[in-house]
């Protein structure tokens, strides 16, 4: 019996030494094993991702006038003017010619009719200001031939013709003869001084009993917009951009572009928008590309029968400006447009024109005196069938042709 107690009592202690054992073992290796797995990651972060450094300098603070100074060289304008620079008493001469051509394509009525007309003319600067100068014109010589279906006619006025064909009486009195217009700083005509009484002067040597009726052609041809005509094709055609400070209101860059409306009166009024692209510019001169385009109109015709449907045209040329002056040294500009025509009878026939304008000055003899006026002068109406060196009849007394509805080339 002791003997079976003592059995049972070793059998006893030896599981409760085995259980206590497995249970040390099993404790103790993963207490090491997680600790171990813990040192292992923290040992890899400090290999794999050393202490980081700053990826920014240090923000520093600037002060108000610092900044301010910075604002003020983004804001400054940039570009290169492009102006007028004249002075008082600057005078220059300038050169414009104009070559029409008009072709009316009709199987029953065909006509052809070209005309070259040559203006030499100065401009003086009578006055400056802030805003805006007075110029005044003053021409010296008309040169004009026309061929209307082969009836050919050529006035010089420096020739010393003794008799001035019918059609150039009107504007025979403009050599020597002239007037004045304030240009505002945008280069748009502001005021005419002494303008009237150039066109009378104009017309001086006209029979008393037809003066009036051509005073008032001439007014209406070469009136405000006939004047406005000519300086939108030189100065006119200057960039000024009235919607920012007059600081940077004429500075432009290559690739800069600028649009110009305006009315041209021949041989109806008719809209012409105008793009003008500045290609390139240097010290000297700068490059200016043109394009237009004419809107399509209908009007009476006052210096022919019938009535006039313009149905579009374009335009496009070039200027070379003198950045000195801001004078145009050569502009070339070429105009189409299509055209029909209702003569009195009914008739209506097709016409094309083209319209070749070149104008030069020469800003280096700005300071010279024009050429003395000699003889008469004709800026000259195609409506006559008179020979050179002849003396045209009056057109009233002539019978005109209705089927024919070649119009006045003019200038």
């Amino acid at each position: 019996m002791r003997e079976l107690r003592r059995h049972l009592f070793l059998f006893l202690a030896a599981v409760s030494l085995i259980c206590s054992a497995g249970c040390g073992r099993e404790a103790t290796p993963a207490a090491t094993t997680d600790d171990e797995l813990l040192a292992e990651l923290s040992a890899g972060e400090k290999t794999e991702q050393p202490p980081a450094k700053p990826v920014q300098k240090p923000i520093r603070v600037r002060s108000a006038s610092a900044s301010r100074s910075g604002q003020d060289i983004l804001r400054k304008p940039k570009g290169e003017r492009l102006e007028l620079r004249l002075k008082k008493g600057d005078r220059f001469p300038l050169m414009k010619t104009v070559e029409q051509t008009l072709i009316q394509k009709s199987e029953t009525h065909p006509a052809f009719a070209k005309t070259l007309l040559e203006l030499s003319l100065a401009i003086t600067v009578q006055d400056v200001q802030d805003d805006s100068i007075l110029l005044g014109i003053v021409y010296s010589r008309v040169v004009y031939e026309h061929d209307i279906s082969g009836r050919r006619l050529r006035f010089d006025s420096g020739a010393g013709q003794e008799s001035v064909p019918w059609d150039a009486i009107p504007y025979a009195g403009m050599v020597g003869n002239g007037f004045s217009f304030r240009l505002g700083r945008d280069n748009r005509i502001r005021e005419l001084v002494g303008y009237r009484e150039f066109l009378e002067r104009c017309v001086a040597r006209v029979p008393m009993e037809r003066r009036q009726s051509l005073l008032a052609e001439l007014s209406g041809r070469f009136g405000d917009d006939g004047v406005a005509n000519f300086v939108d094709d030189s100065i006119g055609l200057l960039p000024y951009d009235a919607s920012v400070d007059r600081e940077s209101a004429t500075l432009v860059m290559p690739g800069d572009v600028w649009t110009r409306e305006r009315r041209l009166m021949q041989p109806v009024p008719v809209h012409l928008t105008s793009t003008y692209t500045l290609s390139s510019i240097n010290e000297r001169t700068a490059e200016i590309e043109i394009a237009g385009r004419i809107a399509a109109s209908e009007a009476v015709n006052s210096n022919g029968p019938g009535r006039v449907r313009i149905s579009g045209g374009r335009s496009e040329g070039t200027c070379t400006v003198d950045r000195a002056t801001g004078l145009p040294l050569h502009v070339a500009v070429t105009r189409n447009l299509s055209m029909r025509v209702a003569t009195e009878d009914g008739v209506e026939v097709q016409q094309e024109k083209s319209i070749v304008t070149i104008i030069r000055a020469f800003p280096e003899n700005r300071r010279d005196r024009p050429a003395a006026a000699a003889g008469g002068t004709a800026i000259r109406r195609v409506s006559a069938t008179q020979e050179t060196g002849e003396s045209a009849p009056d057109p009233a007394e002539s019978v005109q042709d209705s089927g024919r509805a070649v119009q006045a080339v003019y200038p």
